[in-house]
């Protein structure tokens, strides 16, 4: 028996395998994980059809310290987007302040006190060029306190995962990027392990 697991949704070129070889695929069957967080993909932002955006919608939320100006945000546009259309992007978006901001989910996740979790989400930060990247940093923060730093630098879409133990009704959120070192975030999930 072959077993195969995904943590990130296939599309459609996965869906029809026959075999290989004289292997048979006669029984297949999938199941869908529960992801904790809502929209991680950034993809309930739909207020345009172009380009656009916010520093928040039903589903995240963006914050700027004090005398900061869009400094987390969300925006429609697929060209920046990891997959689909919506990604999140830390870092004044105007470009104003050097601030770093906070992204996180609306609502607090649906966890369970006890329960090990793991953390996925992809990041880029490649916009403004090697120079301007170096200073890059998302801080990956689990009910306020941090639980890892990335500092990629220069770096095109990279997969990162984290392990964490629930609270019960957990705060995910992310801090970073200072303008023009701008972090994108894309395609968050979080798995009960």
């Amino acid at each position: 028996m072959v077993l195969v697991q995904y943590f990130i949704a296939a599309d459609a070129s996965t869906a029809i395998n026959t075999g290989q070889g004289d292997l048979q695929v006669t029984y297949s069957r999938g199941y869908k994980r529960k992801n904790y967080v809502i929209d991680g993909g950034f993809e309930g932002y739909t207020q345009c059809n172009f380009f656009c955006f916010a520093s928040s919608y039903s589903n995240w939320v963006g914050t700027s310290p004090t005398g900061g100006t869009l400094d987390a945000n969300i925006f429609f546009y697929k060209p920046y987007a990891h997959s689909g259309n919506g990604v999140g992007l830390l870092g004044a978006a105007s470009g104003v302040d050097a601030l770093a901001g906070t992204l996180a989910p609306t609502l607090p996740l649906q966890t369970v006190a006890g329960k090990t979790y793991q953390i996925y989400f992809f990041h880029a930060s490649a916009f403004s060029g090697p120079s301007f990247e170096g200073p890059a940093f998302v801080d990956v923060l689990w009910n306020g306190n941090t639980i890892a730093t990335i500092t990629p630098g220069f770096s095109d879409w990279k997969l990162y995962s984290f392990q964490v133990t629930g609270a019960g009704n957990d705060v995910l959120a992310f801090h970073g990027g200072k303008a023009p070192a701008w972090s994108f975030i894309d395609d968050i999930s979080v798995f009960e392990v």
